[in-house]
């Protein structure tokens, strides 16, 4: 008698691939993986930012204490070898000078209180010119170089220009005025500047024992004992208001310097 084969069962293969439960933690893992990466990547760049920000400041700062110090401390000079007296520092009338104040003869410095957005300062100084046997290499505070002898007139001022999207920057003009049509704007990012002017109060004594304002030093008639300028610039701050910074980041950003007039070399700043 034949027997049949037995049948032998046996369970079927576990089928290959992932359960829903597996590719959703796969997703998860791989979302927050993500995440961490373009969080560590917007830092990064958010800190770039702000480094190159700090930089532009920094170089904006230094230009514009440069350009004021270059151009201020040269108040009243001029080569008596090659120019008189009368011819570099001629009295000016007030009319068209930002300072609204006449400029007498041989004074190299006027200055006037704007409020907001800042104070106006005056500086006028000759140059003997690049075409002279011994030039003496002053500029205007543009920059510039005159070939013959020429008296340069340089109104510092803060200001902004809507019309062509300039934002409130340190401007000079060489009209004795405030113009921004005229004028060039020197360095961006300036909110205000304060200007005071070191006087030797104390007669025979050339040492500055105060500081003035410009009103104080123009009712004095003091513009002949200036001995040096304080000026204070304020700046924006670009970190102000910024991601991880708006609590702690000032709106502005102060800088001060005391600048010599060299025609008057010797005479210290002692006081405010």
């Amino acid at each position: 008698m034949s027997r049949r084969p037995a049948t032998v069962h046996r369970r079927p293969a576990r089928c290959l691939g992932y359960t829903l439960v597996e590719i959703l933690v796969a997703l998860f893992v791989g979302v927050f993986l993500l995440v961490g990466l373009f969080t560590i990547l917007q830092n990064t760049r958010r800190s770039s930012s702000n480094q190159s920000a700090l930089a532009q400041l920094q170089d904006e700062q230094r230009m514009a204490m440069s350009m004021l110090n270059d151009v201020i401390q040269n108040a009243g000079y001029f080569d008596p070898n090659t120019i008189t007296a009368a011819a570099a520092m001629p009295a000016v009338a007030a009319s068209g000078l930002a300072t609204n104040q006449a400029l007498a003869a041989s004074q190299g410095l006027s200055g006037a209180a704007n409020g907001s957005p800042g104070d106006i300062i005056l500086v006028r100084y000759a140059t003997n010119g690049t075409g002279s046997k011994a030039p003496d290499g002053i500029e205007d505070c543009n920059g510039h170089k005159s070939n013959t002898a020429t008296t340069f007139m340089n109104t510092l001022f803060v200001a902004a220009r809507a019309t062509d999207g300039v934002a409130t920057a340190l401007w000079c003009s060489l009209d004795g005025s405030t113009s921004t049509t005229s004028g060039i704007p020197l360095v961006t990012g300036v909110a205000n500047l304060q200007v005071y002017y070191g006087v030797a109060t104390t007669a025979g004594v050339n040492d500055v024992d105060t500081y003035m304002t410009a009103a104080q030093v123009q009712a004095a008639g003091d513009w002949a004992k200036v001995s040096s300028v304080r000026v204070t610039v304020t700046f924006q701050n670009p970190l102000y208001l910024q991601a991880g910074y708006a609590t702690s980041a000032d709106q502005y950003v102060y800088l001060t310097r005391i600048i010599p007039i060299q025609g008057r070399t010797g005479v210290i700043a002692t006081a405010l």
